[in-house]
């Protein structure tokens, strides 16, 4: 059975393709934001506007080069971990530092906040609860030896807020998490209907096309021909006008099952609409005549399952295809071109009397 048939949405996880886009975006924008403050700030102590002290300012001309040359690292998103995890880091250090050594500044803890939230998003929550816990016991250890300590009221009141802030970090990106995998399961949704038929579950011609053009290309790699089929239900109007749309359905999907259960896994059955069938047969041997002979083959089988008697609710009847097979190479034409060949056999059997097998080997 032809187990490609049906596809189902891939499962997608909290870290999937698409949250980590919005992550290296959200990257990005912390590292140019970052730069052109700190650049802000080294300016202003060039300028004379905003004195930093000489540690503190060769500190933040560092760390200004630092981001820049993350920034550079992160156009491979291969290094995306490794850059989050070197910028939050020296982060981390950095705003440890001006709180044990720039006493001065009562708001150096303000930065602390900042990180959480992004850690949060760039990394997710374990890392961003981690980063939290860190942070709330580095100020309550290192407090007591700070040349100007918080007091225990403040220390409390900045432990609190820091856990408020981590809790609706942790809310906030659990939610975008969530939003971020709907839209990806709605989006691979929407994805497998646009390349499958409804009625059938088969590959519409949409997917066909692409497989038949992957299989021209592969086939032009390792030299080997391919085959396609055109099948067309004979006198299937007719089943429709005396049985009902109804029954006229269930042979259709009855045809697909039979079809899938006579080719290859490698192999696509396709549904072009109404009461025609593709399928394709890629990458067979080397040789025109071997693969002549295995599409044949192939054809004898179909048409032997599809002449079965179709016992469909409470009717039993024959319903025979027309089928016009053609060869193609890694050197053919297009997909239309290979299509309308077959096309044109499947005529060819139509006017041969129904219900076997025509081939056309070149362009009509």
């Amino acid at each position: 059975m032809n187990a490609t048939l049906d596809i189902p949405a891939r499962p997608v996880d909290t870290e999937g393709d698409s949250y980590r886009a919005f992550q290296r975006k959200f990257l990005n924008a912390v590292l140019i934001g970052v730069t052109a403050i700190t650049a802000t700030f080294v300016a202003a102590d060039w300028l004379e506007l905003n004195h930093l002290g000489d540690v503190q300012l060769r500190a933040t001309e560092i760390y200004c080069l630092f981001n820049l040359a993350l920034l550079a690292l992160n156009r491979d998103q291969r290094m995306y971990f490794p850059v989050t995890v070197s910028l939050v880091l020296i982060s981390f250090s950095l705003v440890t530092s001006a709180l044990l050594f720039v006493p001065g500044d009562e708001l150096r803890v303000v930065w602390y906040f900042m990180a959480i939230g992004g850690v949060y998003i760039m990394l997710g929550r374990v890392p961003g609860f981690l980063f939290t816990v860190a942070t709330v016991a580095t100020i309550i250890v290192v407090n007591p030896g700070l040349p100007l300590p918080y007091t225990a009221l403040a220390v409390m009141t900045i432990t609190l807020s820091l856990l408020s802030s981590s809790l609706f970090f942790f809310v906030y990106t659990t939610y975008a998490h969530s939003l971020y995998r709907r839209l990806e399961q709605s989006n691979a949704h929407l994805t497998e209907l646009s390349m499958h038929d409804p009625l059938t579950r088969l590959p519409n011609r949409r997917l066909l096309v692409e497989r038949l053009q992957r299989a021209v290309i592969e086939g032009r790699r390792n030299s080997r021909l391919g085959a396609l089929m055109f099948l067309d239900m004979d006198r299937f109007k007719e089943v429709n006008d005396t049985l009902g749309h109804d029954i006229g359905d269930l042979l259709l999907i009855e045809v697909s099952h039979r079809l899938q259960s006579c080719v290859r896994e490698m192999d696509t059955v396709a549904r072009m609409g109404g009461d025609e069938f593709i399928v394709l047969l890629p990458s067979i041997t080397t040789d025109l005549d071997a693969t002549l002979r295995a599409a044949k083959k192939v054809s004898a089988k179909i048409l032997d399952a599809l002449n079965e008697p179709y016992q469909l609710g409470a009717h039993t009847f024959l319903s025979t295809p027309s089928i016009g097979l053609t060869v193609f190479s890694g050197e053919s034409n297009d997909p239309e071109t290979i299509f309308k060949r077959a096309d044109a056999a499947m005529y060819q059997a139509k006017a041969a009397g129904r219900n076997c097998v025509q081939t056309r080997l070149s362009v009509p």
